[in-house]
């Protein structure tokens, strides 16, 4: 029988960073609640400052600028199995792609501090004045700096730990963010009250999009449709990634942090006032609740996310099945694929056709599949496949048809 094969664990789970009760507190994305906060830090105003997420979502990582050190978060037990010392007061994080290395830096560092998640250990310090927030290209090959004393964006090399190009930027900058293709990074210009995009190809700025009042933060959903921007004095802005302009705007203040989820169907916004996450739809692009997380939060993230939902888990035969889908950046291809198969634990998966298969071929989206293709009403399993093969990114997601 040929069963699939798992490419990567994910979880449906997103991460805050609370500085009021010095934890890490988890969410259940599917329930909208608060299910374990995770004490990081004994003491210190602005411990912990950022959280992070390994790829495969089996650590989380935490930045403790007051004690100045990392502290590693088993996401299965939810308990810090390592701390790792840093030699400054490291702020902002960064995980490689592959989950091998994370990138800690902050104002006044001086200096990106690298760590080997293999040992938990310092590997090295990249020195490069003025550090602020970071962003990763999608491959990893790129490390992106704000240098807000220096008005400019240093592009660091990962693979040699090099500064490889300075982006001028004529002003002081705050986040960044990578577009999912790679092409193009997103910076907060918080002086300049507008969002720069540089080309990652020549590391040039091709576009300077006003906001109207001083970005902080950026995320940009993960299907690389929009971009959106928190700013101290509201609102949060949406960007059209293609047409470079504003489209929509969320009544929201004072945002200091976003990201969107790896279904690109809602962002979490922080409160830090209220100890809550605003929770933005992005089709209305409208706030539609609230979720209680751990005091005074000031950093969001979220796992590699639920890959394989519906919203209609029975239907009646013959009603078209929409399915979300979502992975990695790493396991995106253009020929990844979503098939209807009988409930018998993947044994057909690989030795008979699927009644109904479509393409899948972003990084997140929905396929619709035809349910008047199954036999009879009964028990069926939705399986999301890698690059024409059957090697499985997830599944299987029972259905019912009736």
């Amino acid at each position: 029988m040929a069963f699939p094969t798992a490419v990567s664990a994910n979880t449906g789970l997103a991460y805050t960073a609370n500085r009021g009760n010095r934890t890490v507190s988890v969410i259940d994305t599917v329930k909208g609640a608060t299910t374990a906060n995770v004490q990081v830090a004994t003491s210190g105003w602005a411990s912990p400052s950022d959280v992070a997420v390994s790829p495969d979502g089996t650590r989380a990582y935490a930045a403790n600028p007051d004690s100045r050190s990392v502290s590693v978060i088993d996401t299965a037990t939810n308990t810090v199995t390592a701390t790792v010392a840093l030699a400054v007061a490291g702020t902002t994080l960064a995980v490689s792609p592959d989950g091998k290395k994370v990138y800690v830096t902050g104002q006044g560092t001086g200096s990106v501090t690298v760590i080997d998640t293999a040992t938990n250990t310092v590997s090295t310090k990249i020195l490069v004045v003025g550090y602020e927030n970071m962003a990763l290209t999608p491959n990893g090959s790129r490390l992106y700096v704000s240098q807000w004393s220096e008005r400019s964006i240093a592009v660091i090399d990962t693979t040699t730990n090099k500064l490889i190009a300075t982006v001028p930027t004529n002003g002081g900058c705050q986040g960044l963010a990578a577009h999912p293709d790679g092409t193009r990074v997103y910076v907060a210009g918080n002086e300049a009250r507008s969002v720069f995009v540089i080309n990652t190809a020549t590391n040039a700025i091709t576009h300077s999009i006003g906001v109207g009042t001083p970005p902080t933060c950026v995320a940009v959903n993960p299907n690389g449709s929009g971009v959106y921007v928190g700013c101290e004095d509201g609102p949060v802005s949406l960007i059209d990634s293609v047409g470079n302009k504003v489209v929509a705007t969320v009544p929201l203040f004072d945002v200091t942090a976003l990201a969107v989820s790896p279904n690109g169907t809602f962002v979490y916004a922080p409160d830090f006032s209220t100890h809550t996450l605003s929770v933005i739809d992005t089709t209305s692009n409208t706030v539609t609740g609230t979720v209680a997380v751990g005091a005074n939060p000031c950093s969001v993230t979220f796992g590699p996310g639920v890959p394989l939902t519906t919203a209609t888990p029975t239907v009646v035969k013959g009603t078209p099945l929409k399915v979300r889908y979502s992975t990695m950046p790493g396991n995106v291809s253009g020929k990844n694929w979503v098939g209807l198969y009988p409930d018998d634990g993947g044994a057909t998966v690989g030795t008979k056709n699927s009644f109904h298969w479509a393409y899948a071929p972003n990084a997140a989206g929905s396929v619709t599949l035809d349910t008047g293709s199954v036999p009879a009403p009964g028990r069926y399993t939705v399986w999301y496949l890698y690059n024409d093969s059957y090697t499985a990114i997830a599944g299987p997601l029972t259905i019912t048809v009736t």
